[in-house]
């Protein structure tokens, strides 16, 4: 009786031993079939997408314009549309151009910058040695509309939410001026964005909301005879990624653009703008080291997290000073630039505090720039001219950049000669007083310049030499 009830003790021990073997090879084949199933899918909807743009490259002769921000979404746009365009030159079918079109705004966060770059010159390369029917075109804005020329030169305050006066300027006037010369030229083009309706439920929406002729082609809001095409709007975000991992640029690797949104935690970048679908810049993204919208730069402030990275903390100190003192109505004038009584530009000795300490961080940190600068001669010569128009005769703007070594040769007929500033200098150290006095009173003079009713001037004059004598002149 005892060796039966062994026996049967053991027969069931086996077969239990049995079945969870067999449970679980039968549970890894699921999970290996499913892994299978998932990497098939995957395969198919990237041959389905080539194929589909493959397609519309064919169905015309318009020119394609292929928005590029050196992020997730536009890489692997571009990614696919290079591989697209040479399976159709070894087929003797890239009869059209493509242009690659990125956006240099001129404050983007410098290793991102650096990154950019890098990437358009591996393209340029690639497109050359490839002999490739495509073009690279960074467009930005002129230097009357650039950051600083805004900021510094005519005193705007940094951009918020109810005043965000930077994206039309830096990126899609600039961009649109372009897209508009070559829809003209060509009669029409088709840009191809990197929007998805994965990113959001309000971006899935707002694509399905708009109109789509019989190939899926959305009609562009502002650009003359332009078309849209979003040929990775069904991708989730993981595929992707997975696609970005897996799959070798044609061009290089993806490697370091996959590092910098593991540091900065960066779910989405400040794209060239001119997208329909596009969400306005101010979100948590890379993109200008200057934005004051947000009120906290996230992505700068992960990076700063990297001892490699460590560098960029004046820039960020820098663009807290400018969300600090926009909200400080002592540094901003008391009548706005159109006359009316209000809170107005920066202060003119705002604007120079600014200009002197954003050469002093540049001049700390261009070893680590690549020699580049953080703010460009062109900039800085039309700034001077924004502040002659506010008074200030003596070139200040010019005298401060080549105190950092700049040597701006600039002069313009309206500001004072070179004996005219020696003069006025002369003689304010005859009487004692300093030459920031006679400056601030030519600019209240120059204020008044266009107004019928000149009865504020000797007020205002009277609260100079006052502030003067207090030795408050900076606080006027």
């Amino acid at each position: 009786m005892y060796l039966l009830s062994l026996n049967i003790y053991l027969l069931f021990s086996l077969s239990r031993s049995f079945i969870n073997t067999w449970y679980n090879e039968k549970q890894n084949f699921k999970y290996s079939q499913r892994n299978i199933n998932q990497m098939e899918k995957k395969i198919n909807k990237i041959q389905t997408t080539k194929q589909f743009l493959k397609e519309q490259y064919l169905a015309d002769s318009r020119p394609w314009v292929v928005t590029f921000s050196g992020g997730k979404d536009s890489s692997t746009v571009l990614h696919l549309t290079v591989e697209v365009l040479l399976e159709l030159k070894d087929e003797g079918k890239d009869s059209k151009t493509v242009y690659i079109v990125s956006s240099d705004t001129g404050v983007e966060m410098p290793v991102i910058n650096n990154y950019f770059f890098k990437k358009l010159d591996q393209l340029r390369i690639f497109i050359k040695n490839n002999n490739l029917n495509m073009k690279v075109q960074v467009v930005s804005p002129e230097v009357e509309q650039t950051f600083w020329t805004l900021l510094l030169g005519k005193g705007y305050p940094s951009p918020n939410q109810n005043f965000r006066w930077c994206t039309d300027r830096l990126k899609i006037n600039p961009a649109t001026k372009f897209l508009t010369s070559i829809s003209n030229e060509n009669r029409s083009i088709l840009m191809l964005l990197g929007v998805r309706s994965d990113e959001s439920q309000t971006r899935a929406e707002s694509i399905e909301k708009r109109d789509r002729n019989h190939r899926g082609l959305v009609k562009h809001d502002t650009v003359p005879n332009t078309f849209v095409l979003s040929p990775i709007k069904d991708w989730t975000n993981s595929e992707v990624w997975d696609f970005l991992m897996m799959h070798k640029a044609p061009w290089g690797n993806h490697n370091d653009m996959l590092s910098l949104y593991h540091k900065g935690s960066g779910e989405a970048d400040c794209n060239i703008a001119l997208n329909p679908e596009a969400p306005s810049c101010g979100k948590t993204r890379f993109g200008c080291w200057v934005c004051t919208v947000v009120s906290k730069d996230k992505s700068m402030a992960n990076m700063l997290q990297n001892d490699e990275d460590r560098w960029m903390k004046p820039l960020n100190d820098f663009r807290n000073d400018l969300e600090d003192y926009r909200y400080d109505h002592t540094t901003r004038q008391d009548r706005r630039r159109n006359g009316q009584k209000g809170i107005g530009p920066f202060k003119m000795h705002i604007r120079q505090k600014l200009l002197r300490k954003l050469l002093t961080i540049e001049k700390d940190l261009l070893p680590k720039l690549n020699g580049k600068y953080l703010i460009s001669n062109e900039e800085i010569i039309q700034i001077q001219k924004e502040w002659l128009h506010d008074g200030d005769f003596f070139e200040t703007a010019i005298s401060i950049a080549n105190d950092f070594n700049r040597d701006i040769s600039h002069s313009s007929k309206k500001a004072f000669s070179k004996e005219e500033r020696t003069f006025f200098t002369s003689l304010s150290a005859d009487k004692g007083i300093k030459i920031q006095l006679m400056d601030q009173l030519l600019q209240t003079e120059h204020k008044y310049r266009h107004q019928l009713k000149r009865s504020g001037i000797l007020m205002d004059i009277e609260a100079v030499v006052e502030a003067y004598a207090l030795g408050k002149l900076n606080e006027i």
